[in-house]
């Protein structure tokens, strides 16, 4: 089922997510190694936060016009230059270095937003509706793969190396990446643009794409006027309503580490206990996202986002409930079944609201929600200790989770994403062209 996806999307995504993954952890280290204060690294994040959502929109209209995977090439070349940068900043040290680090890690962040955004319109095009949940859960599931992999990866090269081989070791990553792109076998058929070094820019080849007709033009100046970008056909009212709680989600897990690594302390926990907790939620949504695949396209998105949601603001409801080792354990591991459930929802409901001609741009837009969330995140709950307590900011954090499910449910008819009759008409239709096809070879 995965076969059009695995060499061209699937496995440079997974060495990418290793590559970012390896230097997550140490960009803040890696500033403060540079000479930057604690506050100044601490906010470099921050920032990439806001130039991440910043950029969101524009990488999505540069995806249009370069088509999806291009962009994909052009984002890990680019990337690859940057991380050069890195590394030159570490090697050459200087009083600029610092400089030369912050705007490279400010490139970095839209950088990441256009390979996301291309390796999921590619699969958002490519695959049909009754495996689109599985291949976008899959992807998820690539990206979780490499959050795991990469710290460890990185934890061992500076065992042994200086801090700044992580980066080189994610600039290979990149060029791992390019040359499974590169292979023929990487090459989706009938799929234009598919081939590194391609002619074709367009990865959507849709008869009704983007230019206005003859007639249009002879309206507006002549055939000599520029060709107009086609309007998105998009239910905007189902996209604002179901996007409030995806960026709910998405606030509860960029608040989750901030959350596990300060209650941890509160609580007294070793740093390499705190660690271990983590590496274990991360193992344990790898195994728990098949089976959110299953329900997606058995029960339905909504049905998936509100298990999510559900799940995994209960675990910091625990968490509070139970301030002890044994407490952290339980609701991590609750966290990351709802966490697990939800790979690649968020990815599977912008395929299903994106049109057919404009999806990268689309894309872009949806995109908003989620970097919005990222942003907000370790923000809001910064703002609710400083306000409060820290046992009310996780306890804030659940609650808030759980109210993103509560609101999906109530608007899920005016949303109307594809459910279990969906799914039912789907394998139907499937079944029936399966039949057909017998009677026809017989």
């Amino acid at each position: 089922m995965l076969k059009p996806i695995l060499w061209p999307v699937l496995i440079p995504s997974l060495l990418f997510a290793v590559g970012l993954g390896s230097i997550l952890p140490i960009l803040v280290l890696g500033a403060l190694s540079l000479g930057a204060t604690a506050a100044f690294a601490a906010a470099i994040v921050g920032i990439m936060g806001a130039v991440s959502l910043l950029a969101t929109v524009p990488a999505g209209l540069l995806i249009d016009r370069l088509g999806d995977f291009r962009a994909m090439v052009v984002a890990t070349l680019t990337a690859i230059v940057v991380l050069g940068a890195i590394v030159a900043a570490f090697v050459w040290e200087s009083p600029a270095s610092i400089i030369v680090y912050t705007v490279a890690l400010m490139l970095f962040a839209p950088v990441s937003d256009v390979w996301n955004l291309a390796r999921q319109a590619v699969v958002a095009e490519v695959m049909p509706a009754a495996d689109l949940a599985k291949a976008m859960t899959a992807l998820g599931g690539s990206m979780r793969v490499g959050n795991l992999l990469g710290p460890i990866i990185g934890a061992g090269l500076m065992l042994v190396f200086p801090l700044w081989s992580v980066f080189v070791f994610a600039g290979v990553a990149g060029l791992a990446a390019i040359g499974v792109m590169a292979l023929p076998i990487a090459r989706i058929p009938d799929y234009p643009g598919t081939r590194v070094g391609g002619s074709t820019g367009k990865a959507q080849a849709h008869p009704a794409e983007a230019v206005a007709p003859a007639t249009d033009d002879l309206a507006v100046g002549g055939p000599s006027a520029p060709p107009r970008r086609a309007r998105l056909d998009v239910r905007w009212g189902a996209v604002v309503l179901v996007g409030i709680s995806i960026m709910t989600l998405t606030i509860a897990r960029s608040a989750q580490p901030v959350v596990i690594q300060l209650w941890g302390v509160t609580i007294g926990l070793h740093e390499s206990e705190i660690s271990l907790l983590i590496a274990f939620g991360a193992g344990l949504e790898l195994v728990f996202m098949f089976l959110g695949a299953y329900i997606k396209d058995r029960l339905g998105r909504i049905a998936t986002l509100v298990a999510c949601l559900t799940i995994f603001g209960s675990g910091f409801i625990v968490m509070v409930c139970a301030p002890s080792l044994i407490g952290m354990i339980v609701s991590v591991g609750i966290m990351a079944v709802g966490n697990g459930l939800g790979a690649g929802v968020n990815m599977t409901i912008g395929a299903d609201l994106s049109p057919a001609v404009g999806r990268a741009r689309f894309l872009g837009v949806w995109a908003i929600f989620s970097n919005g969330g990222k942003l907000a995140g370790p923000t809001l709950i910064s703002l609710v200790i400083a306000v409060a307590s820290l046992r009310f900011g996780v306890l804030f954090t659940g609650v808030f989770a759980i109210a993103g499910a509560l609101w999906v449910l109530v608007w899920a008819k005016r949303i109307g994403l594809p459910g279990r009759a969906d799914g039912r008409k789907r394998r139907a239709s499937r079944d029936d062209r399966r039949a057909a096809r017998t009677s026809a070879g017989g």
